[in-house]
């Protein structure tokens, strides 16, 4: 067992690997590496090897903390693979670990958080990650603790059927007045989505990702079909945009905005089930809404609801895990974070 050497890993060695894992996420895909890079973090790619194949990898982000120290990220990423015996799990996690902390040696860094695809019941991941010395942090969540998901391997009537009532109306609402989806992957058509997104950040008092994020991760992500942009319409004038990833047999709702005329149309609901569909048309068994917060006082409470009005089922991850590369600065860390 040894790391694959970074200089030879190509995009088909990582991409193949990673899709035979039960927990991928496009969050750790060869692609979304090369996104991150463009933004100007500077990215790893870990990979173990054995017996001529690669058993578990890791896409490690550094982001800086400011005053020259770092954290290491993993998002979605997991030391754990469910394929392996119990002895290859254990070892292959050490080999990572040992070579964090090396990355961790070099470059000012505090600690590595990661947030695997793994959900709340999984007592085995939650015991491996113990055993290896991770701490769980409940106060810092980079990615969605909760999210909604819909099976797509049903028909399209049974979708509608499990939706909620008004979720089904507004979704003819928008037919009935003429309101139309259009898909592209067309770099320039970004566009009309950052201009969308400028008007729900003032409507809905947020700070949105820059034009910057969004143009260099469609640019990346849309030629190689990873990424869709959808957009509803009515008369030519855009109401609501989302983006949609794909990777494996999952299509993530990763972005969405809408405008402030035309409302009373409700195209956002139109939109995410002709998403839905066209994930379906492509084979995909799941549609993962990427963010929802079970508090109805929550700041998410409005788009929790409209998510679960498609139905399906609210799933939870086993949430985030860290670990100290320096203790003495991590326990100064820690502390200061639980009042932010």
């Amino acid at each position: 067992m040894k790391l694959f050497p970074p200089s030879a890993l190509t995009q088909e060695i990582w991409d193949s690997a990673l899709l035979t894992r039960p927990d991928r996420h496009f969050l750790q895909s060869w692609l979304w590496g090369e996104f991150q890079s463009k933004l100007g973090n500077p990215i790893w790619r870990l990979a173990v090897e054995h017996d001529g194949e690669i058993i578990n990898q890791l896409l490690i982000l550094r982001l800086s903390l400011g005053l020259g120290w770092n954290i290491l990220y993993s998002p979605r990423g997991s030391i754990i693979n469910k394929r392996l015996s119990a002895q290859l799990q254990q070892d292959s996690s050490k080999l990572l670990l040992q070579e964090i902390k090396r990355l961790g040696a070099t470059t000012k860094t505090i600690l590595f958080r990661i947030d695997p695809n793994a959900f709340i019941h999984d007592s085995i991941a939650l015991s491996l990650y113990r055993s290896h010395h991770f701490i769980a942090n409940p106060h810092k969540n980079i990615q969605p603790r909760q999210t909604q998901t819909i099976n797509l391997s049903q028909g399209e009537e049974a979708l509608l059927k499990q939706m909620k009532p008004k979720t089904r109306y507004n979704i003819r609402l928008a037919t009935r007045h003429g309101v139309g989806v259009s898909r592209s992957t067309n770099p320039q058509d970004i566009e009309t989505f950052i201009n969308l997104t400028k008007t729900t950040a003032e409507r809905d008092n947020f700070i949105p990702h820059s034009a910057n994020y969004y143009r260099t991760q469609f640019s990346i992500l849309a030629p190689a079909g990873m990424q869709e942009l959808f957009i509803a319409s009515k008369d030519q004038t855009p109401l609501a945009a989302v983006l949609v990833t794909y990777f494996g047999t999952t299509a993530i709702y990763t972005h969405g905005a809408s405008a402030s005329t035309g409302r009373e149309l409700m195209a956002p609901h139109l939109l995410q089930f002709a998403a839905m569909i066209t994930a379906k048309d492509k084979g995909i068994t799941t549609y993962d809404f990427w963010g929802i917060h079970p508090d109805p006082k929550h700041s998410w409470a409005g788009i929790t609801r409209f998510k679960q009005g498609f139905g399906g089922q609210a799933v939870e991850y086993i949430g985030t895990f860290e670990f100290p590369l320096i203790p003495s600065l991590y326990k100064i860390y820690s502390f200061i974070n639980r009042f932010r």
